[in-house]
């Protein structure tokens, strides 16, 4: 008791480093895995002001594994927690794919949750509106459209989280439904209002810019040609860069499989791997068809350059 006390006044007087120690003296006296999982969540939440990410998951492990030995109902709060916490972790870390699988495992008693070992982690940390807001920008960034679908708009728990911030519901919707623009425009708006959130902050360039070079990967998709004026119309920049160079830095990345023709100004997509592997499956299927004893030397000439060139096939 005397070292709970001890740790919670070093850690209101902003003395983190104590009050990590003395939270961590409470180890010897804890005697029960419920006690073991309120010391971790104190000491989680020490780490968390001290944005030591590393040790934060450490503790997460050790609430996730003596929670497995609590009642059921306290067993989904504590787990709960540890899911929302856990995200952002991964979230500070830049791992984005890992921190939106875990936002989505939260379970909406986070929306009435009461404090749970003695924190009030919906005034200390984040809230249900965090959630919704990292988790996501987070899949929106990380996910591809399937997911982002079934995963994300078709869940009815994170559903709950989405209500609170619906505008992030709508850049997804609108993502998924191939409208960029729209769901770039609806993200410019809260640019200012996430740049002074002190977790998301120093993820909102890279994950807008994410997002920005996804959603012009899959514009490329469906055409053999994409004009630099109608790209500088569909996703105009707010910093000012030509069209010209964001392509072009995309294709040095490695993120857009395309050329760039600036006489012309256009953008010519490539997708060799996409194109070859259906230009095999068709001669794979076509093969034995023309191999047919009633085909004649005719037809063999006129499909066999168009469907087995490129796949290896010897007719």
């Amino acid at each position: 008791m005397g070292n709970e006390d001890l740790g919670a006044h070093y850690a209101s007087s902003g003395d983190y480093s104590n009050a990590f120690k003395s939270y961590s003296r409470m180890r010897e006296y804890c005697t029960t895995p419920k006690h073991i999982a309120e010391m971790s969540l104190k000491i989680m939440l020490v780490c968390i002001n001290q944005q030591d990410w590393m040790n934060v998951q450490s503790q997460i492990l050790k609430v996730q594994t003596n929670s497995s030995s609590l009642k059921p109902e306290e067993r989904g709060a504590y787990e709960t927690i540890t899911f929302a916490i856990h995200g952002l972790a991964q979230m500070a870390s830049g791992s984005y794919k890992d921190a939106a699988e875990q936002y989505l495992k939260v379970d909406a008693t986070f929306l009435s949750a009461d404090p749970v070992g003695g924190i009030d982690w919906k005034r200390s940390v984040l809230s249900a509106n965090d959630i919704a807001v990292y988790g996501g920008l987070c899949a929106l960034a990380s996910m591809s459209r399937t997911e982002l679908q079934t995963r994300v708009l078709s869940n009815a728990t994170f559903g709950q989280f989405l209500e609170l911030e619906p505008h992030i519901r709508r850049a997804i919707a609108l993502f998924c439904s191939s409208k960029y623009s729209a769901c770039l425009e609806i993200l410019e708006q809260y640019r200012a209002d996430y740049l002074l959130d002190v977790y998301l902050q120093p993820h909102v360039v890279e994950l807008y810019w994410l997002i920005r070079s996804k959603s012009i990967v899959q514009y490329f998709i469906p055409f053999s040609c994409v004009t630099l004026d109608e790209m500088a119309g569909v996703f105009a920049s707010t910093s000012g860069a030509n069209t010209e160079d964001e392509l072009i830095d995309m294709i040095q990345r490695g993120i857009l499989d395309a050329r760039v023709d600036l006489v012309n100004r256009v953008g010519l997509p490539l997708f060799p791997t996409l194109v070859r592997s259906l230009m095999v499956h068709l001669a794979d299927m076509a093969c034995p068809w023309l191999k047919a004893p009633d085909i004649s030397v005719a037809q063999r000439a006129h499909f066999r350059p168009r469907l087995c060139a490129d796949s290896g096939n010897d007719l």
